[in-house]
């Protein structure tokens, strides 16, 4: 069974994409903050990560670059709402390695759609 990490400050999207994520056979744990997620991946290796570019302690940017620093390598997708100009965004995720940029609003259908694709064998990073 795979586990997906969702890092992202709004329950109801959480939830959302948990249902979604569940009834597809994963694994869900879940963080509103960044230190909440920090303490989940002391414990554990979630496949991948889905992370909001806006954090109440912190910016996805700035918990993504720690959790590579500690040679954490899993797959990330960035969702946000905040950036506003995409193409700077682009250049500092594909830096730290984030596999796919999803603007919000977005359904939580369609992030499933996102990060099954980059579970799927023989993807490659954006």
């Amino acid at each position: 069974m795979r586990t997906v990490l969702l890092v992202d400050d709004d329950r109801g999207f959480r939830r959302l994409l948990q249902a979604i994520l569940e009834k597809r056979g994963y694994r869900v744990l879940q963080a509103g903050r960044g230190a909440e997620a920090d303490a989940i991946v002391a414990s554990e290796t979630p496949d991948l990560v889905v992370l909001d570019g806006l954090l109440p302690d912190t910016t996805g940017v700035d918990w993504l670059a720690r959790l590579r620093k500690t040679g954490a390598a899993w797959p990330v997708l960035f969702v946000t709402s905040f950036w506003k100009s995409l193409r700077e965004f682009n250049l500092v995720t594909k830096t730290l390695g984030a596999v796919d940029l999803l603007r919000k609003p977005i359904e939580p259908a369609a992030v499933v759609a996102r990060l099954e694709k980059a579970l799927s064998p023989g993807a490659a990073p954006a």
